[in-house]
């Protein structure tokens, strides 16, 4: 081992000779230009002067950068280079935020009477004056500058963690309030704006081939190893309490305590002055790593030394979910009060998990009534999303977590925010690609999805795979995915389309002309959940409970966002007979809490379903009967004019999971309507009610068009006979049993195989 390391060292020092070491010089029009006033506009193309080049520079990368604001109107830039392409300059990656100019500039310092130039075809954002142009050659340096130390890199869970020491230990101190720690960073940015730039090669580094090597991140100095999403942040400004800052977005509170990132849970804190990169592999390989110091846009490298500043190699390994690492925990702020404690943890992502690479916080909540869990005794999984508006932290009231109204006995994770409202953005949002080069991704989706199936996968936790619930006002996208979820708590706002709130958002998904999603179509079209539900009809989706959330009801609920899209979702999710329950006029759960609290927590994933549909007990969101006695003046004219104002659809019914039977050629459930035992408001409003049930999402009972059966419906009071009759398969293999009465008293239904049968065709269904 000793013997490669060795090899490998002389062969860098070798390739490092005095000639052949890399540097980066740049040149514009700003003070911290190392060539200044370099820079001249002349009707709208860029000339830089290189005369200061070294003759015959062998340029190995040159890179165009300048300010610029993409803001909610994206507008791409297009710079062409004058006399040497006809095609404009790409965008770098990762960030795709600079132009690559390096084939222009070999061109320039090839031909010294070249007509130097970068046309401007589309300004777009930018503001040119502030152009800098990096340009990295092979040769002798004219100043030295600092160097990491002690790069390390670790790669597990599919990620590789880079550590280095930073050359200046910024902040000072190990607990410095935000207020401190803001000073300390940004008097340091003033002072020499330095960045670490970490390269990645599928060969050993040397300054020699430093060019070729792909740059994967640009680290700021100083705040790397920091937990910046652990400042305490508020909706609202509090004045000599909280501040605006370049670090982040937010309003952060000054007396915060700033912490440093663990990198797994057994691990210590970084220590300070500690830089950190965590890439996520994309492919079995090997890979090398270097990190170099560049001031000002200014680098210089006279040689790497493995251990210093080059790590490799790293053999690397996607894995299903990356690397999710305990930070803290956080004890009830008030311990007389029924609190939970909450565990923090915090991920490194990249796309397409994020729009763009950094780290998210997850939160597990431990309340206090929840056991701890064992392999024989699992838990489930309540997954929160929270509202709009809102950011889940480990903050000491658990209302926001919404446990104890929801899923009992449930461990909670709680995602922030983080744009989990919003099902996607455009990969090239933010960047100085144009639309037509990236697709729409459902970044915050995908996020959620990682996060459930690490909790599922963690040992420790004790998750029942058959229990994962998922609660969110905008968390109905989760019907699609019906493998993973037992069951989707959400509003009944499944339809941007006709949304008022969302067609302000379109900006984000890149329409009107450039909405294509990573599936090909249109992403307004995907994010129809109403037209998915009724044109897959046989698709089995998680039993669904609607309710509104976030803010007062009807402002917040209803009037930000519109009732159009509720009717919409509602009525197809009824008419393709799908199991759910749903309220409009409550302003959280309301009724459908009985459900919650008597159902949803003994759904499993791989478990039948009934569907109950045309209850006598239901009320309506289209009716044009209103029963209700509030109609306010300047909201929603849907809901005003159309809506039942009270009770909603499916509340009342309750049935066993634990009994329920599945086979091949019968189905069997024990059905009664909710009583005022536990909650009088839970009870259904009459002792008996009739309406249709369909069997849902059933594992083994599998019916085929026009398949006849025959059902019976027993009192499992007295045995008594109670009705009878038959039914058919429709074309999608879905039997519906009508006018089925139920009372407050428990019953039996069995369906079974009948002697006729009859064929009906399947009908083509929407792809």
């Amino acid at each position: 081992m000793w013997r490669v390391l060795s090899v490998l060292l002389m062969g860098i020092c070798a390739d490092a000779r005095a000639d052949e070491n890399f540097v980066t010089t740049t040149f514009g029009n700003t003070p911290t230009a190392e060539h200044a006033g370099t820079l001249k506009i002349d009707q709208g193309i860029l000339r830089f002067d290189l005369s200061s080049l070294p003759k015959g520079a062998r340029v190995r990368r040159a890179v165009l950068r300048f300010p610029f604001n993409s803001g909610y109107q994206h507008a791409p830039v297009r710079i062409v280079p004058v006399g040497v392409s006809e095609q404009p300059l790409r965008s770098e990656a990762p960030d795709h935020r600079a132009l690559s100019a390096t084939e222009a500039v070999r061109a320039w310092v090839a031909n010294a009477e070249a007509n130097r130039g970068l046309k401007v075809v589309s300004a777009g954002h930018a503001e040119f004056q502030g152009a800098v142009l990096e340009v990295s050659y092979l040769g002798e340096p004219a100043a030295s500058l600092p160097a990491v130390g002690g790069l390390k890199a670790e790669h597990h869970d599919g990620q590789t963690f880079l550590t280095w020491r930073e050359p200046h230990d910024v902040v000072g101190r190990d607990a410095p309030t935000f207020a401190e720690f803001e000073k300390a960073a940004l008097d340091a940015r003033r002072k020499r704006d330095i960045v670490y730039r970490v390269y990645r090669h599928s060969q050993p580094i040397t300054p020699s081939n430093l060019g070729e090597a792909e740059i994967v991140r640009e680290v700021p100095q100083a705040i790397s190893c920091w937990n910046l999403l652990a400042i305490a942040n508020t909706e609202h400004p509090q004045q000599s309490e909280t501040k605006r800052s370049p670090l982040r977005d937010g309003n952060l509170r000054l007396a915060h305590v700033m912490t440093r990132y663990r990198l797994s849970d057994a691990a210590q804190p970084l220590s300070r002055a500690t830089g950190l990169a965590v890439l996520t592999a994309k492919q079995p390989g090997r890979s090398y790593y270097a990190v170099t110091v560049v001031a000002g846009g200014r680098e210089l490298v006279a040689g790497f030394s493995v251990g210093r500043d080059l790590a490799g190699p790293v053999d690397e390994r996607p894995a299903r979910f990356p690397a999710i690492a305990y930070q803290r925990t956080r004890s009830p702020a008030r311990p007389d009060r029924e609190t939970p404690v909450v565990d923090v943890y915090v991920s490194w992502l990249e796309p397409p998990l994020v729009h763009k690479p950094r780290p998210v916080e997850v939160y597990m909540v431990r309340w206090p009534d929840v056991s701890a869990g064992s392999a024989g005794q699992r838990r489930g999984l309540y997954v929160n999303l929270g509202t709009y508006g809102a950011s889940a932290t480990e903050m000491s009231d658990p209302n926001w977590h919404a446990a104890r109204r929801y899923v009992p006995k449930a461990l909670s994770l709680g995602l922030a925010e983080e744009g989990t409202l919003w099902a996607g953005d455009h990969e090239c949002l933010g960047t100085l690609r144009g639309l037509e080069e990236g697709v729409v991704w459902n970044h915050e989706q995908r996020r959620v999805l990682a996060a459930a199936a690490w909790a599922i996968g963690k040992p420790d936790l004790f998750i029942d795979p058959e229990r994962v619930y998922v609660w969110g006002q905008f968390a109905g996208w989760a019907l699609r995915h019906g493998d993973v979820f037992a069951v989707v708590m959400s509003n009944g706002h499944n339809n941007f389309k006709t949304s008022r709130e969302g067609r302000k958002h379109y900006w984000r998904w890149g329409l009107p002309d450039h909405g294509k999603n990573w599936l090909g179509m249109n992403h307004l079209e995907y994010l129809d959940l109403s037209a998915w539900v009724r044109e897959n009809p046989a698709v089995e989706l998680p039993f669904w409970v609607c309710a509104p959330a976030y803010g007062a009801f009807p402002d917040h609920t209803l009037g930000d966002f519109g009732f159009k899209p509720w009717q919409e979702f509602i009525t197809a999710m009824k008419e393709t007979r799908r199991a759910f329950s749903a309220v409009w006029m409550s302003n959280g759960p309301g009724l459908t809490s009985g459900v919650c609290r008597d159902v949803v927590p003994k759904i499993c994933l791989h478990q039948s379903l009934p569907a109950f549909s045309n209850c006598s007990l239901d009320t309506s969101p289209m009716t044009d009967h209103p029963k209700g006695s509030y109609m306010p003046g300047r909201f929603d004219e849907d809901f005003q004019k159309h809506a039942d104002k009270e009770g909603g659809i499916n509340l009342y019914q309750r049935w066993e999971p634990d009994d329920l039977i599945d086979e091949p050629g019968r189905w069997e459930i024990t059905i009664w309507l909710a009583t005022a035992d536990k909650d009088a408001q839970y009870g259904a409003p009459a002792d008996s009610a009739t309406m249709d049930l369909t069997p849902r999402r059933c594992q083994r009972f599998k019916p085929r068009p026009g398949q006849q059966f025959r059902w019976s419906h027993v009192s499992l009071t007295d045995g008594h006979s109670l009705q009878s009759g038959t039914a058919t398969a429709d074309a999608w293999g879905l039997v519906t049993l009508k006018g089925i009465v139920v009372s407050k008293a428990k019953s039996r239904i069995r369906v079974e195989v009948g002697a006729r049968q009859s064929q009906q065709p399947r009908p083509e269904r929407a792809q």
